[in-house]
């Protein structure tokens, strides 16, 4: 990941949010199953990416992170469940909380510079 200026951060995440949410919304059913990746796999790599370009974004206590993308993560399987012909599943919630566990893994363990922020 590639430390970016805040005024661009910023955009990306909430870019990434609405293509995110887009995704999860949109109807699949018409899409052929073997071109479908494992489901549980992809909202592990799309909340992966969203808590990266999130922790570049704004500058929070983990716990305020964590929380706010999880929250999100359940507000899209009750969207699902609500608003469209597909179904929230809290197995796909707790692979978003995963994804979202794995990216502060990966922040808390490498080198701190690969994350700093050009002044």
């Amino acid at each position: 990941m590639l430390p970016l200026h805040k005024p661009l951060a910023v955009p990306l995440f909430f870019l990434m949010l609405l293509v995110a949410t887009y995704g999860f919304l949109k109807d699949v059913s018409a899409v052929p199953s073997n071109l479908m990746p494992n489901d549980k796999v992809m909202h592990v790599l799309v909340f992966f990416a969203l808590t990266l370009s999130f922790m570049q974004a704004f500058i929070r206590p983990f716990w305020q992170s964590f929380t706010l993308l999880a929250l999100y993560g359940a507000l899209i399987e009750v969207a699902q469940a609500t608003f469209t012909s597909r179904m929230g599943d809290p197995i796909d919630w707790l692979a978003d909380v995963a994804g979202i566990l794995l990216a502060a893994l990966l922040v808390r363990y490498l080198p701190a510079h690969w994350f700093s922020r050009p002044a």
